[in-house]
């Protein structure tokens, strides 16, 4: 999984006409390695990137992010669902299919 090391490349990420897939984590997060490594075992046809907002503490405030893990999913810059710490690969799979049906 790509990382993105600044806010400019986070917000053209997200801008993608296209779902995409942002894991936000922190450099001691334990539980989020293994969320990565699910993420880009069930979801191989979706961009996915991960974002480490322990680098970049302004897009941390901007978001309102204080636990870690969260996985969202964007599709052209706005935000489709938003998953915070524990939750299954099968519910997000649920949103990303929800998001497809519409585009």
């Amino acid at each position: 999984m790509k990382v993105l090391e600044k806010d400019d490349e986070f917000y053209s990420f997200i801008g993608q006409s296209k779902p995409t897939i942002v894991e936000f984590a922190t450099h001691d997060c334990a539980t989020c390695i293994p969320i990565e490594k699910k993420i880009d075992e069930k979801f191989e046809n979706i961009e996915k990137v991960k974002v480490y907002l322990d680098d970049m503490p302004t897009l941390r405030g901007a978001l309102g992010i204080f636990n870690v893990p969260v996985v969202c999913v964007y599709f052209e810059s706005k935000e489709f669902a938003k998953f915070i710490r524990v939750f299954s690969m099968d519910e997000l799979q649920a949103k990303i299919d929800r998001l497809l049906e519409f585009i």
